[in-house]
């Protein structure tokens, strides 16, 4: 007796075999493609920064806890909070310049010609800034009034003149009336990547 091979059942099999094949060529392709997309992000670090401001003592920068960071690689800036009005944290956003904060062996982040010997700022370590360098016209010279240099008090924080540029000093950090006034501390790096933002309060 003959028997009889049937080809009919070959076709569907290899049809999906192939496609099979197909589907895990594709999955292959895609995987590596976004493993490789993810791979070239740079992940901002992270970690825990707390801000304390007073008239008389200065500024400090805290770092509580989390990622060393690159001092290099750090922008700092303050903005005013919505307590001194509406509307104002992008208007009043102001870079601090990183030759006005020192380490605790008073070693400025920036010697003035980009370099510094403060390379890292890790968990446990406080920057500072000086009662001095904490002046409207140095830590925020964007909103600073016009006329602060000629009516600046002798004290340093009081500003003797309530004429045109009174609400430019209404803004000012270093101001005896903005005692309890909060202001945002944001650090990020230099890609634009916000590491921490606190909120500072203003202290005599």
């Amino acid at each position: 007796m003959e028997l009889k091979s049937d080809n009919n059942a070959v076709s569907p099999v290899v049809g999906v075999m192939m496609m099979l094949v197909v589907t895990i060529i594709i999955a292959a392709v895609v995987s590596a493609f976004a493993g490789s997309s993810v791979g070239s992000q740079q992940v901002a670090p992270q970690a825990t920064i707390q801000g304390t401001f007073s008239i008389g003592s200065g500024m400090e920068i805290i770092h509580m806890g989390g990622d060393a960071l690159a001092t290099n690689d750090l922008v700092f800036t303050v903005r005013n909070s919505p307590v001194f009005g509406a509307n104002l944290e992008q208007v009043t956003a102001q870079i601090i310049d990183k030759t006005l904060i020192i380490d605790s062996q008073e070693r400025p982040l920036d010697t003035g010609d980009g370099s510094t010997s403060v390379t890292s700022f890790k968990a446990g370590d406080t920057l500072y800034i000086n009662s001095s360098s904490i002046r409207c016209d140095l830590l925020q010279p964007l909103i600073v009034p016009n006329d602060y240099s000629d009516h600046l008090g002798n004290d340093g924080y009081s500003y003797n003149n309530s004429g045109d540029y009174q609400e430019q000093w209404n803004l000012c950090f270093k101001n005896n009336d903005n005692i309890g006034n909060t202001f945002y501390l944001d650090v990020s790096d230099k890609s634009g990547n916000l590491i921490c933002r606190s909120k500072v309060t203003i202290t005599a």
